[in-house]
């Protein structure tokens, strides 16, 4: 099956001053790479989930998809046709199958309109006028388990669990063949979350959509993605399917992100894997294996050589970033040397 969103070597970056103060500073590149060369594919009815800390450019990558961020490379493919450098109105055809439900459930509905006026907003913006907007407000209040007297509602008036079906409701509106869910448990209790969790799952398997989630849940990832996706600075570090990384991860820092979820059972003996100093600004990116000045598990070269893409023996779907990764027949891991001083490097 032919990939539905098919995004190669994306590269996304926002300047840090303005052109006067950058030539009045002598700076000559005023800017940070938010991300960097990202490629993935997503095919119909499928779910990826990109995973990583905050600020690793997740959602940037979302909010480049949907035409609310530009690129300055790469190209973003969307059923077989280049959307990237399409104006806004020639990408309007193909928004209109793209929906996204941003990270605040609350804050991403306006204060101003009713739940039935923003549920019946994605009709007037792509002025689809032969829509009963009662009947549609009505049907998209029942597909998420709402009561049809909500749609006189504020969203203010609205539990945060309420506030998150209707941005499903919304984003659902014009049927879209791809949903980008920005952190879709965020905020909810644990109970409200599993509904959410389950209404999408649902609804996927009803309408068939495909789903990029952005979270930093793996219990939702395990849930519900197919694959998935590690960001650490704007890149993937390692991609493959869930259940694969999930059993063998072959990047250290998928590694210690994995260790560091948590464990329903009490009696679970945990194997917690603490990552040593702080993220890296991405003004001043280190060298090599970005990764190297928190890796425990660092050589020499890894601070001097940038690690390309390699892919597993037994599964080419599976890649990762890592000069030394971990697999079954390397050296055990708590036997690795440790490198305690780091060189940095210039950008991406």
């Amino acid at each position: 099956m032919s990939a539905l969103l098919r995004v190669e070597d994306l590269r996304v970056r926002f300047r840090t001053m303005g052109p006067l103060k950058a030539l009045s500073t002598g700076t000559k590149a005023p800017f940070i790479d938010a991300v960097c060369g990202v490629s993935f594919d997503i095919r119909k009815g499928e779910t990826l989930a990109l995973v990583g800390e905050s600020g690793s450019g997740k959602s940037t990558i979302a909010r480049t998809i949907i035409g609310l961020q530009r690129s300055v490379s790469g190209s973003i493919n969307f059923d077989g046709h280049e959307i990237e450098e399409l104006s806004g109105a020639e990408r309007k055809p193909y928004l209109r199958r793209m929906a996204m439900m941003f990270q605040d459930p609350i804050g991403s509905l306006s204060p101003r309109m009713t739940v039935r006026s923003l549920l019946t907003e994605p009709f007037r913006i792509h002025g689809l006028k032969d829509h009963d907007a009662g009947s549609e407000v009505e049907r998209l209040l029942r597909m998420v388990g709402l009561p049809a007297d909500i749609a006189r509602r504020y969203p203010h008036q609205l539990s945060g669990g309420q506030a998150r079906r209707v941005g499903v409701a919304r984003a659902l509106a014009l049927k879209p063949d791809l949903i980008i869910a920005d952190e879709p448990t965020a905020g909810l209790d644990v109970s409200v979350q599993g509904e959410v969790l389950n209404l999408l799952a649902r609804l996927q398997d009803e309408f068939g959509m495909a789903i990029l989630i952005i979270t930093h849940n793996l219990n939702v990832v395990r849930h519900m993605a197919d694959s998935m996706a590690i960001m650490y600075l704007g890149r993937f570090v390692e991609v493959g399917s869930t259940e694969r990384i999930f059993e063998h991860p072959s990047h250290p820092y998928t590694e210690a992100l994995l260790a560091a979820n948590p464990e329903a059972d009490p009696d679970a003996v945990l194997n917690r894997i603490e990552l040593k100093g702080e993220v890296p600004s991405l003004m001043r990116r280190p060298s090599g294996c970005e990764f190297h000045t928190r890796c425990r598990y660092v050589q020499d070269i890894c601070s001097r050589v940038f690690p390309e893409p390699s892919t597993s023996p037994d599964d080419t779907e599976h890649s990762f970033r890592c000069l030394f990764p971990i697999t079954v027949e390397t050296v055990p891991l708590e036997k690795r040397p440790i490198k305690k001083e780091f060189e940095r490097g210039p950008q991406c």
